[in-house]
């Protein structure tokens, strides 16, 4: 059992003062009720037995919020953010972008992935997330190209990574990647495509390794699997329908996570070879729903927008990386006063703060309609407040967890912050997405334990 005091915590109902947060052995929110007041040892019950002094908690901070869940990363670019930043010539893209990633893939090793991932995992907690989806593609480490990946390589690639999730204590949900082919209409794997590439049975006993795996008791639920085909241009449609017939034998409802729209050329192209947007072919053609989380979605229609809302899928927003790669920008003012599911992903990591994720979101909806203060909620004019509630409880669906935020049954989960004596809390969020003058990160809460950050 872990004990966390806070003087403000922001549970599913909204701010509770004085409030105290019980962690069970299972990892999961046993209670929130009051913070006991520390008992004086001096007094005297009925002038014999002394008054029984409460548990001591375990750390106290001023305010304590759900931890942000990673809804998209890929682990192994970490190893090449900021290095990828020099023009390329005319036309420097997300294409181009994309070679120099398969470039820098060469020399990986497994114990290079594992220490990167785990390099990255630390930083992503100590940075206020608390949870990863790893959405996992690199299936075959070392450098010969156009060697496809086997069960071997890409158990030796998964499990890297689980190892990294655990030394960092974050809870991983690794959603092994099926990736098929190099673009519509079944094109050719290019020879650096081919490390992704799993052939479907061995993609089938991946996925039932890392089953026994993530069953192990000890993990107490830290390792979970979910599935994802890479997008429509790497999975056709009939892989489309193998993985989903996959997922009902092996994981019913777990989570389903697919790149769609990021690029104006992938929605071209799906025109040509689909007759329909990635989108729209989706929604026709498969079961998606509030288990489903459309990664970027950047050029979505306004009416392929009001299909997924009404569906209860989740958009997942990496603005860091999309602005990095010059993606464009997703419509989040409108999807997020229209009561748009949403998640938030450190995707290729250029962007590690979880804060950094929310603030540009905010940022970007400004600087579109030209004013201050967009993504709140009505009853809620903190933006702060608002995004975080809003891509706490999107992540945790995108995860798996239908619990929007703290409460008994929740993952416990917890951001422990320090911020300025007699700041109201939604100032003091305020203050840590924005500018981080008084307000800093003083801890986190996880399934693995508590860590206390420096001052």
């Amino acid at each position: 059992m872990i004990r966390i005091d806070a003087r403000w915590a922001l549970t599913e109902t909204g701010w509770r003062p004085d409030a105290r947060v019980h962690i069970g052995e299972d990892g999961r929110i046993a209670s929130i009720e009051a913070a006991p007041a520390q008992a004086d040892p001096r007094v005297e019950l009925h002038g014999a037995a002394r008054r029984t002094a409460p548990e001591p908690a375990d750390a106290t901070a001023d305010l304590v919020v759900p931890g942000l869940p990673d809804a998209h990363c890929h682990a192994f670019q970490y190893g090449m953010a900021g290095l990828a930043e020099r023009a390329g010539g005319h036309g420097d893209s997300f294409w181009t972008w994309r070679e120099r990633m398969y470039t820098s893939l060469a020399s990986l090793d497994a114990a290079g992935l594992e220490r990167t991932a785990t390099a990255l995992y630390r930083r992503l907690r100590s940075a206020g997330y608390t949870s990863v989806a790893e959405f996992h593609y690199l299936h075959r480490l070392g450098g010969e190209p156009g060697r496809r990946a086997s069960l071997a390589t890409a158990l030796e690639s998964s499990q890297a990574l689980a190892r990294a999730a655990a030394a960092a204590g974050i809870t991983l949900l690794l959603l092994p990647v099926l990736y098929r082919w190099g673009g519509f209409g079944r094109a050719e794997l290019g020879p650096r495509q081919a490390r992704f590439a799993l052939a479907r049975d061995d993609y089938r006993r991946l996925i039932e390794a890392l089953l026994l795996q993530a069953a192990d008791p000890a993990l107490r639920g830290t390792l979970r699997l979910g599935v994802a085909p890479h997008s429509l241009r790497a999975c056709d449609p009939e892989d489309l329908r193998w993985l989903l017939e996959l997922r009902e034998a092996l994981l019913p409802d777990c989570p389903v996570h697919i790149h769609v729209s990021e690029q104006p050329a992938e929605v071209r192209d799906a025109r040509a070879a689909l007759g329909q947007t990635p989108i729209a072919w989706l929604c026709a053609n498969a079961p998606v729903d509030h288990r489903w989380t459309l990664v970027h979605a950047t050029h979505a229609t306004p009416g392929e927008l009001r299909e997924l809302r009404t569906r209860g899928a989740t958009v997942c927003l990496c603005t860091t990386t999309e602005a990095n790669l010059g993606d464009g920008f997703f419509p989040v003012e409108d999807w997020f006063a229209a009561g748009g599911r949403m998640s938030v992903g450190s995707d290729s990591n250029v962007g590690t703060d979880a804060a950094e994720e929310l603030r540009w979101l905010e940022y970007q909806a400004r600087l579109r309609r030209q004013a201050r203060a967009v993504l709140v909620d009505p009853d809620c004019p903190h933006p702060g407040t608002a995004l975080w509630r809003r891509a706490v409880a999107g992540g945790r669906l995108s995860l798996g967890s239908d619990r929007p935020g703290l409460a008994p049954g929740a993952p416990g989960e917890l951001l422990m912050l320090s911020s300025e004596p007699g700041l109201p809390p939604d100032d003091a969020l305020d203050d840590f997405v924005f500018a981080r003058r008084v307000t800093r990160v003083a801890g986190t809460v996880t399934p693995a334990g508590l860590r206390l950050e420096s001052a």
